[in-house]
């Protein structure tokens, strides 16, 4: 054989190489998706973008061999090829001309979703699912291995719940390995439908058709859990199409023989339906199924919350999936339309433009210190960090890909029997996901597979199309040859390089978490060593935040050290100093736009100010003003500026600042607190306490002013006043936590200590935290003393006086 043909050896070369590329392409999807490490010190969603991006590396590598070997390379319809590129060029442009950080717009911390990296990867991945994916074997082997992937991961998640609820100390039933709860719900929903597909278009053997039924029924109970409407409404519409196809495909005995006819009139098509099983289901299955799924989803569209209430309670699970509405979103983008229409304010930027622009009312809801980092589905972020040119990409993206596949199977002929059905599937499953991403926010696995199923799609056309595929032989072309020969060199280099970054990128990862576990632990030194190896791979504000951290921590040991002497304590505060607003200042300088890098500047210069050093006071003021740019609503940063100017002994200056926190966010109880000590503390505090009155009488039953009131009261030692009103306080809102200590307080003042103990304990039944935090409280109180400082008038200080307690 290789005597007459020379070059048969290089042709059994190519198909061995694209061979081994597309299993290489097909087990990195498999193992990205499944694979969960358990090591505090590695990245989760990274290392499945890691595995993402270097599987698909090297696939592509062994791909352009198999070419190059070959001689030529074969294309699908290149219009929508390149379509799937569009979005990635448009972050590009954005990351390009925004303005924003070009460090955070490509990488993000670990190559986040609304990232240019990321997005490029994606089109990556779908143009080699469509190089790779080609012939009807390829789609048989691609749904085998998806089927074999659903299976593992629904098993896998079944060992988690059980074991999460027999032992939920040890393991978090809610816990995912396809990324969060939310992305394994939308993955039971692709398999859903894509079961209802195999169920209506092929023939399974029982054995199968059983395992196929138990995962459809885990799947729906995993959306049940999740109770997701949008999941809910794509799966019923899912059902109802194809229970009203089976009803029509089963009263027209007609057109079943005659496609019968055809497959026994095909030797061919019969021996590939053999092996791939892909005939219409002519049983009872292919309705009876869709009809259950239907009932049931529209079941819990109808009475879902209770429902789907109830069914987690008594499985001790509770899933919350917070992110902004529509309208909350919507206002962001207009907001950043009025300034960066063009280009948006560029990728990963939406939590920067979240702080700016949220509005202060939801200071008032318990997620007011939530900093959302997309809004109310991917897309809609898309379009606010990407502007009018990522709308004009997403959108022209998403009408062709409609558009082709629906001129494609519902006008388009095919000589193979096979390749509708799976078509069909693909195209209803990656239609499925891409609506998932307009109305959701799903995490990297789930948008790596969107974009996987489109160019497997792509791949498919090439059997409708009347020139579905270019096959361009390089000897035949020469200076077309060339020029792809050339292209593809260039491919295979650049991906080379990309492996590169993505492997310094995940060791940087790896070691920013081994930095953050040695400071949990109080290795100092070991968390410094660990920051400087992330920022000799790749720099990040992360890590230097670690650096600032470690550095805070060290001052604070050096101002409380009482063996040093003033010079030798003066000589290493300084030398500690001065690291430590380095390692600050280049935060701000990597990501000048995140305001937790200057607040972090801020509590470096606060740190100093005590032991008063020059000039810390007002560098601290200046770091924490231009974190307030940023995040303008939030009240923290007016509090902090009160504390920093109460440490300065400047209660003039802190009384507005205080009052600003409140006006922000009227509960919050530490500026409150804080803000009564300084009304006493500048002997304003009967003016503050009418004024607190005045507002209790016109709204008599509001909690918080009441607490406000009974603060003031304790304030000026009117114990018994300050009873009545947190007593108001706690009746009206049972659980207004502070309200409740405040009261306990208040009682324990008045020797009242088994009432003080009785406020305490309904405290800690709140939650575990605040059990653990009052402990020590509850001890006291049993052996009646008094565990509360006498006069918390006179404590003004920067620091909270009484323990974070959850509830109201």
């Amino acid at each position: 054989m290789s005597f007459l043909n020379p070059f048969s050896s290089i042709v059994e070369h190519q198909w061995s190489y694209e061979k081994i590329a597309r299993y290489i392409f097909l087990a990195t999807i498999f193992l990205a998706i499944i694979v969960l490490i358990p090591v505090s010190s590695i990245p989760f969603l990274y290392t499945k973008i890691s595995l993402f991006a270097l599987g698909s590396i090297i696939a592509f590598v062994v791909y352009v061999l198999a070419r190059l070997f070959r001689g030529s390379i074969v294309f699908p319809p290149l219009l929508l090829l390149g379509a799937i590129w569009l979005v990635p060029l448009a972050y590009a442009l954005s990351a390009l001309f925004s303005g924003a950080p070009t460090s955070l717009s490509v990488f993000g911390q670990a190559l986040n979703s609304d990232t240019f990296g990321f997005m490029l990867l994606v089109g990556f991945l779908g143009t080699i699912a469509a190089l790779l994916v080609r012939r009807i074997e390829h789609y048989h082997l691609f749904f085998r291995i998806g089927t074999v992937l659903a299976g593992v991961v629904f098993l896998i998640q079944f060992v988690i719940f059980v074991a999460g609820y027999f032992a939920p100390t040890a393991i978090n039933s809610t816990m995912s390995i396809v990324g969060s709860f939310s992305d394994l719900t939308i993955f039971a929903g692709l398999s859903i439908v894509m079961t209802l597909l195999a169920f209506r278009f092929t023939n399974i053997n029982p054995r199968w058709k059983n395992l196929l039924y138990v995962m459809l029924v885990l799947t729906l109970i995993f959306v049940a859990l999740a109770n997701s409407i949008i999941t809910w409404v794509l799966v019923a519409l899912v059902a109802l199409g194809l229970f009203i196809e089976s009803i029509m495909h089963h009263s027209s005995t007609v057109e079943n023989t005659s496609f019968e006819k055809v497959i026994s009139d095909n030797s061919f098509s019969m021996q590939v339906e053999e092996e791939i099983e892909i005939i219409p289901n002519t049983g009872h299955t292919h309705l009876i199924t869709p009809l259950v799924v239907l009932i049931t989803a529209l079941i819990f569209l109808i009475g879902g919350a209770t429902i789907s209430g109830a069914l987690g309670g008594a499985l001790h699970v509770e899933i919350i999936n917070v992110r902004p509405s529509w309208q909350s979103t919507l206002a962001v983008g207009s907001k950043t339309y009025a300034t960066s229409a063009i280009f948006g304010s560029g990728p990963n930027t939406f939590a920067q433009q979240w702080l700016t622009f949220r509005s202060p009312s939801l200071n008032a809801t318990p997620f007011w210190n939530t900093n959302f980092i997309s809004g109310i589905g991917f897309i809609p972020t898309s379009f606010v960090t990407t502007g009018i040119v990522g709308i004009f990409a997403w959108l022209t993206f998403l009408a062709l890909f409609i558009f082709f596949g629906l001129r494609a199977l519902l006008m388009r002929e095919v000589d193979n029997p096979v390749v509708r059905p799976a078509a069909i599937a693909v195209f209803i499953g990656a239609l499925y996901l891409m609506t998932e991403l307009i109305f959701a926010v799903p995490g990297p696995t789930v948008i790596a597979l969107t974009f996987i199923l489109a160019g497997v799609f792509i791949s498919m056309l090439r059997h409708f199309e009347p020139r579905g595929e270019h096959n361009i032989t390089f000897a035949e072309s020469p200076r077309v040859g060339f020029a792809i020969v050339f292209v593809l060199m260039l491919a295979m280099l650049a991906s080379i390089a990309a492996a590169y970054v993505v492997v310094e990128r995940y060791v940087a990862q790896v070691e920013i978490l081994n930095a953050q576990n040695e400071i949990s632990v109080g290795n100092l030194t070991g968390a410094n060593i660990a920051a400087q190896r992330s920022l000799f791979f790749a720099e990040s504000d992360r890590a230097y935040q670690v650096q600032t951290v470690v550095g805070l921590a060290r001052i604070r040991k050096i101002e409380q050290d009482k063996t040093l002497s003033a010079k030798e304590a003066r000589a290493q505060l300084g030398k500690t100093l001065a690291q430590t607003i380095i390692a600050a200042k280049s935060a701000t300088r990597f990501d000048p736009r995140a305001y937790q890098n200057w607040y972090m500047l801020g509590n470096v210069y606060q740190s100093v100010v005590p032991v008063g050093v020059s000039g810390s006071y007002n560098a601290a003021v200046a770091a924490y003003k231009e974190a307030q740019k940023l995040n303008p609503t939030s009240p923290i940063i007016p509090f902090t500026l009160a504390q920093l100017a109460i440490i300065n002994k400047d209660y003039k200056a802190a009384e507005p600042l205080l009052k600003e926190a409140i006006a922000l966010k009227g509960n919050y109880t530490p500026a409150i607190f804080l803000f009564s000590q300084t009304e006493v503390k500048l002997g304003k505090a009967k003016e503050a306490l009418q004024a607190a009155e005045a507002a209790a009488y016109f709204a008599p039953n509001n909690p918080t002013v009441l607490f406000q009131v009974g603060v003031l009261k304790e304030g000026t030692k009117d114990f018994a006043g300050a009873i009545d009103a947190f007593s108001q306080a706690v009746k009206n809102s049972p659980q207004y936590a502070n309200a409740r200590y405040f009261l306990a307080v208040a009682y324990a003042h008045q020797k009242d200590y088994a009432k003080s103990l009785t406020q305490i304990k309904v405290i800690a039944a709140l939650s575990k935290g605040n059990a653990k935090a009052l402990s020590g409280v509850i001890v006291a109180l049993e052996k009646n003393t008094n565990p509360f400082t006498q006069n918390t008038s006179k404590n003004l200080s920067g620091k909270n006086k009484f323990p974070a307690l959850s509830g109201k």
